[in-house]
């Protein structure tokens, strides 16, 4: 009897190790359609952003770029014309500015660090007070859509801590190692409780999902008066180096 029993446990046990590699492979199956999918959603994201970002370039600001020429070629010592021109030409400004916000031309034409000092420009220009440093990899090698993901990930990041950490100091950092990529993004604001609301904004999710369309990982760590930090880890074999490094 003791044998039988021994059997019976050893084919219970069986077909436990069995179900469990089963059930193994169809959630690595799950989460690889999963990352597929989110991966999808956020490029056809950001290729609506940049086809929206060519259009107001190419249809409304070339239309204000002649709206602008043609009122500065009247005789605009009357003060209405005077007023439209101004109105025409912030308007033509703003156009360019949101442009540019939606698909900087800079990443698709000199590639993420040039973009990263571009938006850092922008950033510091408009809030005098705060200081960005960037500490990028000088032998930093990524494909266009890590590129985007980083670039996207460090805007959103970096309008957060204009809008809400009353920072005076923030860092970005980008490496790669035998690991992946690792992108840190840190400040010396006020930093809040990172609490099941806190988790569920916007800006904080989208972060999370673009890492994850990845196969990497978001941590936030932040604390009231102690700053924020947010630390992206993608793993190696999710990061494709520029094309041509990997034909």
């Amino acid at each position: 009897m003791s044998n039988n029993n021994e059997q019976q446990i050893q084919q219970q046990l069986t077909r436990l190790h069995f179900q469990q590699k089963q059930l193994q492979t169809q959630l690595a199956e799950n989460n690889s359609r999963m990352q597929h999918i989110l991966r999808r959603v956020w490029q056809l994201n950001d290729t609506t952003q940049k086809r929206i970002a060519n259009d107001l370039h190419d249809g409304v600001g070339q239309v204000l770029t002649a709206l602008v020429n043609e009122l500065t070629a009247i005789d605009n010592s009357d003060p209405q014309l005077q007023r439209a021109l101004a109105l025409a030409e912030l308007a033509l400004k703003d156009t360019r500015h949101i442009s540019r916000l939606l698909r900087p031309p800079v990443l698709d034409d000199l590639g993420l660090h040039a973009a990263l000092s571009w938006l850092v420009r922008q950033i510091t220009e408009s809030c005098p007070t705060l200081n960005i440093s960037l500490v990028i990899a000088a032998d930093l090698q990524l494909a266009d859509e890590l590129q985007i993901m980083v670039f996207r990930i460090c805007q959103e990041a970096l309008n957060n801590v204009v809008k809400y950490a009353q920072a005076t100091q923030a860092q970005v950092a980008i490496k790669q190692d035998r690991e992946g990529l690792k992108l840190i993004i840190t400040d010396n604001g006020i930093g809040f409780e990172l609490d099941e609301q806190t988790q569920k904004g916007v800006g904080l999710c989208s972060m999370q999902d673009r890492a994850a369309s990845f196969g990497g990982r978001c941590l936030i760590e932040a604390a009231a008066a102690q700053g924020c930090k947010i630390s992206i880890m993608i793993p190696h074999e999710q990061t494709p180096r520029e094309r041509g490094q990997n034909d």
